[in-house]
């Protein structure tokens, strides 16, 4: 049995005494035995090659998101699309205005609002209206205050945007207040998140 050992890119097999380049990582290699490699197409292959042939037994594909793999367990930066949450809260007749807000870490650009309400008692029939910024930019075409709860409705229809995009440490806020006021013991429970595309 020969030695085996890791290697990532180029390897040589010193059995049949062909060269192999490889688009990805190879996990090892043992006298006549290829453990984990990708050939030239980027699939994946594994399994024992017969002396004299260059191809190995198993041919597997590669699925297309491992791309970004530069060697096991070590990914090049990217971009997903991953949710900001933005808090949440429970309005009442003693608060009746608040600003949702989240910070990001990482490189973001927000594209889909989304809001859900839980309203309890006769006078919680209010909209919460909101304006949209990015850090101290305001991402409305006008001033006026937007209805979140249209806009970021889950079964909504055509809703995504193309915010501005921010650098890591910005704060992305929502100054919100009701339509109507709150009386007595009613209540409005509120929550807010962004869902957008972030380098990681």
């Amino acid at each position: 049995m020969g030695q085996q050992f890791q290697v990532i890119g180029a390897y040589e097999d010193e059995v049949e005494g062909d060269v192999h380049t490889t688009t990805g990582d190879v996990l090892g290699y043992e006298s006549g035995v290829r453990v984990l490699g990708y050939d030239e197409d980027g699939n994946a292959v594994v399994g024992r090659a017969r002396r004299g042939r260059g191809k190995p037994v198993v041919q597997l594909t590669k699925p297309g998101w491992r791309g970004s793999q530069l060697a096991p367990g070590v990914i090049a930066p990217d971009e997903g699309l991953e949710p900001l949450p933005m808090g949440s809260v429970t309005f009442a007749l003693a608060l009746q205005i608040f600003t949702f807000q989240g910070q990001i870490q990482k490189p973001f650009r927000a594209e889909r609002l989304l809001v859900t309400t839980t309203r309890t008692g006769a006078s919680a029939t209010g909209r919460l209206l909101g304006q949209l910024f990015v850090g101290t930019d305001l991402s409305q075409l006008d001033i006026a205050a937007v209805d979140l709860e249209q806009l970021g409705a889950s079964n909504a229809f055509g809703v995504r945007l193309t915010m501005k995009p921010a650098q890591p440490g910005v704060f992305l806020r929502i100054p919100t207040t009701l339509s109507s006021a709150l009386a007595g013991a009613d209540t409005i429970f509120a929550t807010v998140q962004w869902l957008g595309r972030n380098v990681r």
